[in-house]
């Protein structure tokens, strides 16, 4: 099942509806940035896994990230079918 939010609230009251096993993320969204998703999925949700792509790639993003409980951190200059598979694979490894 997939679906699509346009804000960091729709996507969390999505994921609380469709109660999927992954999101993936930007870091930059409306209504919140994808950590603070990411933060509230974890302490609401935290059977799902959450991959992020952001424009950012300092490491204080990963850091921030990892702290978050983000699967992967995907920067959009690397972002490629390889690389998201990469990701699917470290965040659902009993799927693959």
């Amino acid at each position: 099942m997939v679906g699509e939010a346009n804000s960091g609230e729709e996507a969390l009251a999505l994921a609380s509806s469709l109660l999927p096993d992954l999101v993936i993320t930007d870091v930059d969204m409306p209504g919140g940035d994808g950590f603070e998703l990411a933060r509230l999925l974890r302490d609401q949700l935290p059977e799902v896994k959450v991959i992020m792509v952001s424009g950012h790639t300092g490491r204080a993003f990963q850091r921030l990230a990892r702290r978050e409980g983000v699967v992967a951190l995907i920067p959009k200059v690397k972002l490629s079918v390889d690389a998201l598979a990469q990701a699917l694979q470290r965040a659902l490894p009993e799927e693959a």
